[in-house]
């Protein structure tokens, strides 16, 4: 999967696109984490700023991904009070 950038403006409509949202965030914080520890890791010291950089890459994805994960829960919750206000079940 590659980021388009079409596809990370704006505010999700479904639930799956949220869950295209995260995939594209876990996909940024495996890339930034195996710069950082894995076998794709900076070594060389004078590239030291560069893997500062991915270290503060990272946290913004982490970071990213909680705001998406949360939305995407409010979303549906949402969806399920405007349901039960609906049906009846509940008066707001």
């Amino acid at each position: 999967m590659s980021v388009q950038p079409e596809t990370i403006q704006g505010a999700p409509d479904t639930p799956d696109e949220y869950d295209e949202m995260v995939e594209q965030l876990d996909e940024i914080i495996e890339l930034g984490l195996s710069k950082l520890t894995g076998d794709g890791r900076i070594r060389d010291n004078e590239k030291a700023k560069a893997r500062c950089e991915y270290m503060k890459r990272v946290e913004q994805a982490v970071k990213a991904k909680r705001q998406v994960v949360k939305d995407k829960r409010l979303m549906e919750m949402g969806r399920k009070l405007e349901k039960l206000e609906e049906s009846g079940e509940i008066d707001l």
